[in-house]
């Protein structure tokens, strides 16, 4: 055999390029194929994989619920640091922090106070490195536990929303949106997962025992031709057919009522009578409305040229607290109309319209004016006629000679004695609910909610008689002192005292039906009413002496039967100035009230055009605020027979008075700050605010005399019915 002479230095180089393919098969599993094996034996993982061998999966990351330091990453053994300390780690490849995260918007400057960063699991969670997915915490779920799991899935009478949805319409944009969850429970059933099941409502036989009477939901609705100046009234703008009711109950489920029958072309009632309407109503399924619950009126007018339209008040006795609308359904066949014009020539101009409100009365849960007046008993007193002019020249002569220019409807409180208004004062107490002002008064320490201002009399001397409402009226309840039952529901008031002529100025109107001789209780409230005003003084509320500019009321602009009020300025508390006093939000009531108000001036203490009340519906009825918020201009909002429509307050109910009127005013500044001169409403906002104290929660489950297990009422000894609300006097 022969052998060859290997070159020593050909053995070097191969041992060489043996030892570095040994050393490139150094990484640590083959970085299992998630990796790219790099410099120093270490593993360069490839994304969402992390480790020394690249064999661990990173989980998916998202907002933090809560934040959390990550401890001394550079184990300096020193204070943990916002600085960065890694970078390019598989996790981290941007780099991370010790303490907590030092948030950069896209230009990478640091932001100050910022939370809840991007994390694994959004820190709710431990991640399964092997599978790469995320083991939640008990009450968190999603692919990276970013969101907060509803209780028991809402026990399967609920859904499961996010948290913007249960806001309603009320915007909300903060750190936890589309994380937050919480159930929306179906109609009668209640609690955090729905597992709770409502008992019926009833009102406590305690709170009717005297001489207090429930204001339980008195609603109206009307089906016509449209208007009878458009159509030619009766009997051109007759219409008949068949349309539905859809009823809310107090949970706010609906029922659909069978077909009704209606034609306004004849003007006896038997064409469309009362009994057709509460039977379909109270055949409607579970009983949901009591049999003998209903009361209904109808009406229609009787003479050629006037709508025919069929008017119905339905007051629902057997279902008391607060009742959303109803609404019609004239659509019973899909898109053909089932009540029609019964004219149905090309020249016809008759619409079938259908409108649904309220008149002065709505039902609800509180009673926020439960404190009688006792030992005072007063009528309406005044008239419409006192005056028919809508301009006025001197305070002696102002809006139906009661020295006031606006808030001011002809009526006042008749009281017979002294000792009767001696008690009355008492009885009211401070209006502002806050005498840090100074301005409560005499040895009843009350207000009087309004004061003297002055103004141009007769032959341009100046008369100190003139006065008007304070930004804190009083709100009264009237109830009719011969109540036939425990359902004639007392009317709200606003009012103000004419210290000139001793008298209680009411500011709302009472309907022209109105009798005089009438006598009523007075309830009094520990709520505060408040005139929103755009204030620039810092007074806090209107005070005398300033400029029309200074204080300027925010009055609103609606039609008839609407529930949006489109406002002077913006009043919303999320956007509104802080001059704004008070702002508004959801859920704020308010009084809206049918009054005299100033059209061309907002000089209180001038000679000024005013809109009068129409006298048609009583206007004091309580509203909440669903929705507040600006839109966009429009071609109306700027125009010069258009007005102010940015500002919108979506109310819970339709107003029954007209608020079309617009100011006249040149004056940039005034109705609130208006913009420049753009035609806005003169309606006043009054915002109430309950107290804690003189209320009286009347309607409740098992009408607070007994207890809800399961949905079903057990009653305390003494008490029964499936409600609690009927006295047994056989137990007691």
């Amino acid at each position: 055999l022969r052998y060859r002479r290997v070159d020593p230095t050909m053995r070097s180089v191969a041992v060489f390029l043996a030892l570095v393919a040994g050393a490139n098969a150094e990484c640590p599993n083959a970085c299992s194929g998630n990796g790219a094996c790099s410099a120093y034996d270490m593993c360069t993982c490839y994304r969402n994989f992390q480790g020394a061998d690249c064999s661990q999966r990173t989980c998916p990351f998202g907002i933090a619920h809560v934040d959390s330091p990550k401890g001394d990453l550079d184990m300096s053994a020193d204070s943990l640091t916002t600085d960065t300390v890694i970078n390019g780690s598989a996790v981290y490849p941007f780099g991370t922090e010790e303490l907590f995260p030092s948030m950069k918007n896209s230009d990478g400057d640091v932001l100050d106070e910022t939370a809840h960063y991007y994390m694994e699991c959004s820190n709710k969670g431990l991640c399964d490195r092997k599978e790469g997915q995320c083991e939640c915490f008990d009450g968190y779920e999603g692919s990276s536990c970013q969101r907060a799991s509803c209780p028991e899935g809402c026990s399967g009478h609920g859904t499961c929303e996010h948290i913007e949805t249960l806001a309603g319409d009320v915007t909300y944009a903060l750190w936890d949106t589309g994380m937050t969850m919480g159930c929306k429970c179906d109609p009668g059933y209640s609690g955090a997962d729905c597992s709770g099941k409502d008992c019926k409502y009833g009102i406590d036989p305690a709170y009717v025992d005297d001489d207090a009477t429930a204001r339980v939901s008195e609603q109206f609705y009307e089906i016509s031709g449209g208007s009878a100046t458009l159509s030619g009234g009766f009997p051109d703008d007759a219409v008949a057919g068949t349309y539905a009711i859809k009823f809310y109950d107090v949970f706010g489920e609906d029922y659909v009522t069978a077909p009704i029958t209606i034609s306004t072309e004849s003007t006896s009632t038997t064409s469309a009578p009362c009994s057709d309407v509460v039977a379909a109503l109270e055949a409607l399924p579970n009983t949901v409305i009591p049999t003998g619950s209903v009361y209904c009126s109808q009406s229609q007018a009787q003479t050629a040229g006037v709508s025919s339209g069929h008017t119905y008040s339905l007051t629902f006795t057997g279902n008391p607290g607060y009742l959303k609308p109803l609404t019609l359904d004239t659509y019973l066949d899909g898109a053909r109309e089932t009540v029609a014009p019964v004219n149905t020539s090309a020249t016809s101009k008759a619409r079938t319209t259908v409108v649904t409100y309220q008149e002065g009365i709505s039902g609800e849960f509180v009673d926020y004016f439960a404190a009688k007046c006792t030992g005072v008993e007063v009528s309406i007193s005044g008239s419409t006629s006192a005056s028919t002019d809508a301009t006025h020249s001197d305070g002696a002569s102002s809006t139906f000679g009661l020295y006031s220019y606006e808030m001011n409807s002809g009526y006042y409180l008749g009281i017979t004695t002294a000792a009767e208004e001696a008690l009355l004062k008492k009885c009211l107490g401070d209006s502002d609910g806050n005498d840090s002002y100074g301005n409560n008064v005499e040895v009843y320490s009350w207000d009087y909610g309004s004061y003297k201002i002055g103004g141009q009399g007769v032959g341009e001397t100046y008369t100190y008689n003139l006065e008007t409402p304070s930004s804190h009226p009083h709100a009264i309840k009237l109830v009719s002192t011969t109540a036939a039952d425990d359902y004639t529901a007392g009317l709200y008031y606003l009012t103000w005292y004419q210290s000139t002529l001793n008298k209680f100025v009411l500011i709302n109107a009472p309907v022209t039906t109105t009798s005089s001789t009438a006598s009523y209780y007075v309830y009094t409230t520990d709520g505060v009413v408040e005139r929103v005003i755009y204030d620039t003084t810092g007074h806090g509320q209107i005070i005398r002496g300033q400029k029309i500019t200074a204080q300027p009321p925010i009055t609103a602009y609606f039609t008839q039967y609407s529930n949006v009020m489109y406002t002077s300025y913006d009043v919303a508390c999320e956007t509104a100035s802080y001059m704004v006093e008070p702002c508004l939000d959801k859920g704020d009531m308010l009084f809206v009230v049918d009054t005299t108000y100033l059209v061309d001036s907002q000089n209180v203490s001038a000679a000024t055009t005013a809109a009068l009340p129409s006298y048609a519906a009583d206007s004091g009825n309580l509203y909440t605020i669903k929705k507040i918020y600006k839109h966009d201009p429009t071609k109306l909002t700027f125009s010069n027979t258009g007005y102010e429509d940015r500002f919108r307050i979506v109310l819970d109910q339709n107003i029954p008075f007209a608020g079309t009127t617009t100011t006249t005013s040149d004056v940039s500044g005034e109705f609130g700050a208006r913009s420049g001169l753009t035609n806005v409403g003169v309606v006043g906002l009054f915002k109430f605010t309950p107290a804690t104290t003189g209320n009286y929660e009347f309607v409740s489950q098992c009408s607070n005399r007994g207890s809800c297990l399961e949905g079903t009422c057990e009653c305390y000894r003494g008490y029964a019915t499936d409600d609690c609300s009927s006295v047994n006097v056989h137990a007691l």
